[in-house]
């Protein structure tokens, strides 16, 4: 069954057997063999046609989020985390963290760590929960999933949001567009009830948005508009102060993210009691 449900994350992710095959690196038969066994063993139908795609049935991805979960921790008994013996941690950072602060904090905090180190990745918040939810990964660092129940989260820091001045100007120029990430991403979902509690004049102008922050600071910076970005991009950045100012009240939530097994192993425990450190001493620096 496992097989099968493998085939199935990848049909929900990519849409077609095609692409799942590829990405499983199976032919296309094999692939549709383990939806059609899968199929068999739940006993309702998993998958529809969807004009030239395919899509899951709600009873499918029902079956996904509470399989999921079990399924990663199915693959890690007999791993050295479920021994309480790893010391290589696979990481994976948000793309956003990942462009500013991220692995400068990584680095800081295995510097005072002896005998522990990781391999770096980055993606997108959605992908990291995904990853790690998974097993792909053993840790994430990315903006508080609070709907991530299945999965154990230690804030690290609430990062807070600046409104950045168009073209580096000292004030903001409202007649300009207001850039910021697109309003899928898991930060917008978090700090846009924020902004419209506290600042809500900002939310009546056009707003353009964009896949990262990086490419949202550097669009403010050659005067396309001004920008809502995460303070620690401005600071790596090496932007002036009086080029924007810190939103109060409006904040990112950033927590750390692993599995039950992961969380339960005193390695881990050190890793993430220097991550907040090292985050704390980061931001104390840069700021100064």
């Amino acid at each position: 069954m496992l097989d099968g449900i493998d085939a199935l994350i990848a049909l929900e992710r990519y849409g077609t057997v095609s692409e799942a095959a590829v990405q499983l690196r199976l032919t296309q038969s094999a692939v549709s063999k383990r939806l059609r066994a899968l199929q068999d063993a739940l006993g309702f139908r998993i998958a529809v046609p969807d004009g030239r795609r395919i899509r899951l049935t709600p009873q499918a991805v029902d079956f996904l989020q509470r399989a999921q979960p079990l399924v990663a921790e199915l693959r890690s008994l007999g791993s050295p985390a479920q021994r309480g013996s790893i010391s290589h941690f696979s990481f994976a950072l948000a793309d956003s963290i990942a462009a500013s602060w991220g692995p400068a904090v990584v680095r800081r905090a295995l510097d005072s760590l002896r005998g522990i180190s990781v391999d770096l990745h980055a993606h997108r918040s959605v992908l990291v929960i995904e990853s790690v939810r998974l097993g792909r990964y053993h840790v994430g660092l990315c903006t508080d999933p609070l709907l991530a129940k299945d999965l154990v989260h230690h804030p690290i820091i609430d990062e807070p949001i600046v409104l950045l001045h168009s073209a580096g100007a000292t004030k903001p120029n409202k007649s300009l567009p207001l850039i910021s990430i697109e309003s899928g991403s898991a930060t917008w979902r978090e700090i846009e009830p924020l902004i419209r509690t506290h600042h809500p004049q900002l939310l009546t102008r056009q707003l353009v948005p964009v896949e990262s922050f990086s490419a949202a600071a550097q669009m403010v910076k050659a005067g396309f508009g001004d920008g809502l970005v995460p303070l620690g991009l401005i600071m790596e950045m090496g932007l002036p102060k009086p080029a924007y100012r810190i939103l109060p009240a409006v904040k990112r939530r950033v927590a750390i993210l692993t599995r039950k097994t992961v969380n339960q192993l005193p390695s881990f425990e050190l890793l993430r009691q220097q991550l907040v450190i090292a985050t704390a001493e980061h931001f104390a620096a840069m700021a100064a």
